[in-house]
């Protein structure tokens, strides 16, 4: 690695959180690259009775003994 890609990513380690939004954003702009689209993985969330965490280990072991 150059000795300016070195400082760079030394100054970029040492930037608070709130900077480095735009910086990325202007160093992207550099790039004649398509963006990088993340597969994040489905989050999802439901509502059940208050005891279902409590049942959680429960209802998995009898899910478990379910044949596909």
């Amino acid at each position: 690695m150059s000795v300016m890609r070195d400082e760079l990513h030394h100054l970029v380690d040492r930037l608070p959180e709130e900077k480095v939004a735009p910086l990325l954003s202007l160093v992207r702009g550099q790039l004649d690259e398509q963006p990088v689209v993340r597969d994040l993985p489905f989050i999802g969330t439901l509502e059940a009775e208050p005891d279902f965490a409590e049942r959680a280990e429960e209802i998995l072991n009898s899910e478990d003994n379910h044949s596909l």
